[in-house]
């Protein structure tokens, strides 16, 4: 009778203490707006994915030629909430690495370019002016893979 409610006990442990984390699903949806307005030339919607966006002088120059498209997740750091970190402004912010890839589209003729490989950290402000603004992208690195 103990070991039945040993046994119990330590089910009941296991089923409670293990818990699966929740999938980290942003960064697909700010991909997909990111894209769609690089693909457009929108800078407005462009300017809501960005931590710091560049201006939109600077966006239109970087896309005038080419743009990305398919993008996918293909790995996504952990999240460590207690690691808060500052921007220059004063905002307290949280981050996680998200990897990628995608396809450099070239504007005029609608063409895959080359294959491209990256890490952007997603950031979400906590406090400050800025929080509440959802994830955002900072300090993205893309590698031009080319075939």
């Amino acid at each position: 009778m103990k070991r039945l409610l040993v046994l119990l006990c330590t089910i009941m442990l296991l089923v409670v203490s293990c818990k699966k984390e929740k999938k980290f699903i942003e960064p697909e949806i700010v991909f997909a707006r990111w894209s769609r307005a690089i693909a457009n030339l929108n800078y407005p919607e462009y300017a809501s994915c960005e931590a710091y966006p560049k201006s939109e002088g600077v966006f239109r120059t970087m896309f005038r030629n080419s743009y990305y498209g398919d993008l996918m997740v293909t790995e996504v750091g952990k999240l460590d909430e207690k690691k808060v970190l500052k921007d220059n402004n004063g905002n307290s912010y949280i981050k996680r690495n998200v990897r990628f890839e995608c396809v450099e589209i070239r504007r005029r003729d609608r063409k895959p370019v080359r294959l491209l490989r990256g890490d952007v950290d997603f950031i979400k402000f906590t406090g400050g002016e800025r929080a509440g603004q959802g994830w955002r992208m900072w300090n993205r690195q893309i590698i031009r893979i080319e075939r």
